[in-house]
């Protein structure tokens, strides 16, 4: 497990939990001022099957990691905001009249219980108020997420001694993210239209968002796992060993898609150029889905700019062989940029070398800070799914 603890106990702030399949990434964060201070931050390993198609399938083994490997900072104070996958959403455009919250909830339910994978009540469902003005009805994307993946997520965290508040699909977390970033450029740059591509451990997702809304959602079964097992075959090492070599900051993919590490005393290189292919392959056919759905002047600008963000983003050369590949200007999100740490400099230097992987847990932990703070610049909270627990 990385981790740097926070060994002052002063305010405390929101704790973000992003619960994947292999690991769960945390950051306990707080607002000082006019700035966000990190407490603590780290990446836990999980035992294989522990969360399955995103159902935790063991609550008390997950609460007692939780509880064991949080106790070094002063989470059991904190709101905790957690994560949703976004594949496990259901996301579907409907037309709907502007109404209160409550009834645009129920019209969208009525609206989308025969589309989806499953029964409506079982089901949490969320919409976006309709992009439209006056009474007259408008687009709204209904999102709907499985009440089993919310509630077993929900239920072990509170089971860790922990204060679940909140839970986000990665999509949020990530537009959050984005968000900060661009405003802290410019304002000219608050309604900016963007193309987020997220790679994940399993599956990579595109986002496409204009005026402040999510207009396009996609994913595809590819992810930074396969590159992993390419570098355990081709060095003959363990699939741990092969994920450090790619999270070491000292390695890197060189323009032809080959993998240039260090192996003990030895420079490796390991030719990952078919595997990088087949995920660009994937991003282009993801544009092209997107182009057909919209007439070109609807999109024009967006897709000649790219966010990137995951682990695998941070590995060197990485954004530069998508930007030569691709044709497309390609930067890489920095969540924690600008932000300050109450913690030892060296082990927040191992966090921030690698920072694309905690995009996600850090737009969780930003979520509770407007909570907390009664900010209502949370531009995305109304386009997406956002669970609340019941008080």
């Amino acid at each position: 497990m990385d981790q740097f603890d926070n060994p002052s106990h002063g305010e405390v702030g929101s704790l973000g939990l992003d619960i994947g399949t292999r690991a769960c990434k945390y950051i306990l964060a707080e607002r000082s001022a006019d700035r966000i201070e990190i407490e603590g931050a780290g990446a836990i390993d999980l035992p294989n099957d522990l969360v399955r198609e995103g159902i935790v399938t063991d609550r008390k083994s997950l609460s007692r990691i939780l509880s064991g490997q949080l106790e070094h900072i002063p989470a059991s104070q904190a709101d905790v905001v957690f994560s949703i996958p976004s594949r496990l959403a259901t996301l579907r455009w409907v037309s709907l009249p502007p109404m209160p919250p409550d009834e645009l909830r129920e019209a969208a339910r009525y609206r989308v219980k025969r589309h989806l994978p499953f029964p409506v009540d079982e089901a949490y469902v969320e919409a976006c108020p309709p992009d439209t003005e006056g009474d007259t009805p408008g687009p709204s994307l209904v999102i709907a997420v499985p009440k089993a993946v919310v509630e077993s997520r929900a239920e072990a965290i509170a089971q860790a001694g922990l204060r679940p508040i909140r839970a986000e699909l990665e999509a949020q977390a990530i537009l959050r993210v984005m968000e900060r970033s661009l405003n802290e450029r410019s304002a000219l740059w608050r309604d900016a239209s963007m193309t987020i591509i997220d790679v994940g451990g399993h599956n990579t997702h595109m986002y496409v968002v204009q005026n402040q809304r999510l207009q396009f959602i996609r994913g595809v079964k590819f992810g930074s796992e396969l590159f992993v097992r390419a570098v355990s075959s081709g060095m003959e090492i363990s699939l741990p060993e092969a994920e450090q070599v790619l999270n070491d900051p000292l390695t890197r993919l060189d323009s032809e898609g080959t993998l240039i590490s260090a192996h003990g005393d030895e420079i490796k290189r390991t030719v990952l150029e078919a595997d990088l292919q087949k995920l660009t392959r994937e991003f282009l056919r993801l544009l092209r889905y997107f182009r057909s759905l919209h007439p070109e002047r609807s999109y024009a600008g967006i897709l000649d700019h790219v966010m990137i963000s995951g682990g695998l983003v941070g590995l060197q050369g990485f954004g530069e062989y998508l930007e030569q590949t691709l044709g497309l200007r390609v930067e890489r999100a920095r969540p924690i940029a600008g932000m300050t740490a109450k913690v030892n400099p060296e082990a927040f230097q191992r966090i921030a070398s690698r920072q694309e992987a905690f995009t996600v847990v850090m737009g969780l932990a930003l979520s509770g800070i407007c909570r907390k703070s009664g900010s209502v610049g949370d531009e995305y909270a109304g386009n997406e799914f956002a669970w609340t627990r019941a008080s």
